[in-house]
């Protein structure tokens, strides 16, 4: 498989020094870490914002920046997509003219989306009227997707596109980034703090901490990682899985959803029957049985197999294969207590309301 972006550089800023060699083979590449890693120092570097004190850059076939061979593509040359946090739209144009922007500087040649599908695809026909002041924080990160995307980019980049959305709004807009990741086959460079939200959208990061690369990879399979955990935990792990409405049931206050050949209770929600959704689910929420339970509140028990338990500083993380490995931390008391070894079975006990309920998979998509 070929990368569609390899980065190799070393860029000092004060005390601070970025040296990363990264990779990016798949379709999307997730950037995470804790506040002053270097995520968006590397997004600079790639959309050439900033240049490297030394290294290359190459996105998909084209060295876009080698401090060897003295090659330095300017930044509207390199053919990328930028969607900052804040959007950065012109306040003074509409929303028809910030997506023209950029798309009406290319030539006819150079066009390979059209107008119309990108605002069908971001739901922005009853908006192009509308200044930027005018609209809602959702609204305006979907304009600033548009204009990125209608600039026809070899590649997009987004530096926390939905951190300063509330659940709601974020819930709306990464049905959008599916999207574009499934239709439009775009490779993208996402940066989050959030763990549930990249993996809504990738399972391939690239984890940053102090400027360094941690590790690379399949997320569950770095996850585990002795210097990836602490980070994880800085935040909160969250476990994501897709999962589909069996039935709403609101004298008990809950709603039914399958997962693989199991039941999982979650807060009453207003989704159709059949409906696919997201669900999240935190490493700390989830309590580990070696036997069924009973005369518990709990509603929750999913049925699994151990897979590998990791010592992290002062706590364990345990993988259970439950049809997608679930992380979950427990005391390393608890590992040696319950006996937690690979291949025995195990219940993953959750509460019903610690569960999160995240936006509906779009249709024919997974």
């Amino acid at each position: 498989m070929a990368d569609f972006l390899q980065v190799r550089a070393i860029k000092h800023l004060g005390p601070f020094t970025l040296d990363v060699d990264i990779r990016c083979p798949y379709l999307v590449t997730a950037l995470f870490g804790p506040s002053g890693a270097g995520k968006s120092t590397l997004l600079g570097m790639v959309a050439g914002l900033m240049d490297p004190d030394e290294g290359e850059i190459v996105i998909g076939d084209r060295v876009v920046f080698s401090s060897a061979r003295k090659i330095r593509v300017p930044p509207e040359a390199r053919g990328i997509g930028c969607v900052f946090q804040d959007g950065l739209l012109f306040p003074h144009l509409s929303v028809l003219q910030n997506l023209h922007y950029g798309y009406d500087l290319l030539s006819p040649g150079d066009r390979r989306l059209d107008p119309e599908d990108v605002i069908d695809l971001l739901d922005l026909g009853p908006r192009l009227a509308h200044r930027p002041r005018q609209l809602s924080g959702g609204e305006r990160q979907r304009v600033a997707l548009g204009r990125a995307l209608l600039r026809s980019p070899d590649l997009l980049t987004l530096d926390e596109p939905l951190a300063a959305l509330d659940p709601g709004l974020k819930n709306r807009i990464l049905p959008y980034l599916r999207s574009i990741r499934d239709t439009l086959g775009l490779p993208m460079l996402c940066v989050s703090h959030s763990v549930g939200d990249i993996l809504q959208l990738t399972g391939q990061v690239v984890i940053l901490s102090d400027g360094k690369c941690v590790t690379q990879g399949d997320f569950f399979d770095v996850a585990h990682h002795e210097t990836v955990v602490p980070l994880l935990g800085d935040y909160g792990f969250e476990n994501v899985l897709q999962v589909q409405v069996s039935s709403n049931d609101p004298d008990a206050g809950l709603t039914r959803v399958a997962y693989e050949d199991q039941v999982i209770k979650v807060p009453l929600c207003d989704r159709p029957v059949g409906d696919r959704l997201f669900i999240g689910i935190r490493a700390n929420d989830i309590i580990l049985s070696r036997t069924e339970p009973e005369g518990l509140s709990l509603r929750n028990a999913l049925q699994g197999r151990v897979g590998e338990v990791r010592r992290a500083g002062a706590v364990s993380m345990v993988s259970v294969d439950v049809g997608k490995r679930l992380l979950v931390e427990v005391t390393p008391e608890a590992v040696v207590e319950l006996g937690l070894k690979e291949g025995e079975r195990v219940f993953c006990l959750v509460k019903t309301h610690s569960i999160r309920i995240g936006p509906s998979v779009a249709p024919d998509r997974t």
